[in-house]
């Protein structure tokens, strides 16, 4: 009787693990699939079509975070924050002079909190993103909170090329990483 009361209760534990773990597992599994195919395809992309297969026009990557997603275009209905990570209306875009780049995402613990931690860059990480054929590097300079009020009110060297990253940090403050462009190289 304790024999089949152990057993029960060891396959009633694999089975909670499999439920919980392996979803998570799941998801790990299908992000690294998409990291892969958002790569090849961003890569094999002609710098003057979109394929239909293909509808990022950028692609953000931080090495130290394993953080590698696709952009769409500013006015793409697909461009919505609930679903992906966005660059915010009066974003620039890279290839511009003294180019403000603002990309928005959410953090937290729910499946479409790809900014959750970004909170982890420091001074100096490396941030790359990838647009038209051209791999822009930064470098964090800054890091701040914000009030979260509605507006984004940013600060910033503006005679360089920045790249800014903006996610919630609970419900009343806003997290801020600002980076500064290192490099341009032609991919």
């Amino acid at each position: 009787m304790l024999r089949k009361s152990i057993t029960c209760i060891s396959l009633l534990f694999i089975g909670y693990g499999i439920t919980f773990f392996g979803i998570d597992y799941h998801d790990k599994l299908e992000d690294a699939h998409e990291n892969e195919l958002l790569t090849a395809k961003y890569f094999e992309r002609k710098v003057s079509s979109k394929p239909k297969d293909n509808p990022y026009i950028a692609i953000l990557e931080i090495p130290k975070l394993k953080f590698k997603r696709g952009l769409y275009e500013i006015k793409d209905p697909k461009s919505k924050l609930d679903k992906n990570i966005v660059f915010l209306d009066k974003s620039d875009m890279p290839d511009m002079q003294n180019s403000r780049v603002i990309i928005v995402g959410h953090s937290g613990a729910t499946s479409n909190s790809y900014f959750k931690n970004i909170h982890k860059l420091k001074r100096k990480d490396t941030i790359y993103l990838y647009y038209d054929k051209i791999k822009y590097t930064y470098k964090v300079t800054d890091r701040y909170d914000i009030i979260k009020n509605g507006t984004l009110a940013l600060e910033s060297n503006h005679d360089k090329k920045t790249l800014t990253l903006v996610t919630c940090k609970g419900n009343t403050k806003q997290l801020v990483i600002i980076a500064t462009l290192t490099k341009e190289e032609t991919i």
